[in-house]
């Protein structure tokens, strides 16, 4: 069995898309680390939710790629 412990702030981000009825999945580096057996560095989230509904949820955000879907959330002094 996986057990993956997010941060908290990648749980609230998780749970304001998924309130806003959109699915959200960790993703990428973070699943891969954690079946390895290492703590994941970085926390990617998928969701179905547009780059425009990711911007409209979170107060700080970072379109790096909206063309292709990615959006970063800054929470702190971190972004996911």
């Amino acid at each position: 069995m996986l057990n993956i412990k997010p941060p908290d702030a990648v749980i609230r981000i998780i749970q304001t898309l998924e309130a806003s009825g959109h699915r959200a999945l960790l993703a990428g580096g973070c699943v891969r680390d954690a079946l390895l057996g290492f703590e994941p560095k970085d926390w990617d989230i998928a969701t179905d939710a547009a780059p425009e509904a990711v911007q409209s949820l979170f107060e700080k955000t970072v379109a790096v790629g909206a063309q292709f879907g990615v959006v970063l959330v800054r929470m702190g002094d971190r972004e996911f």
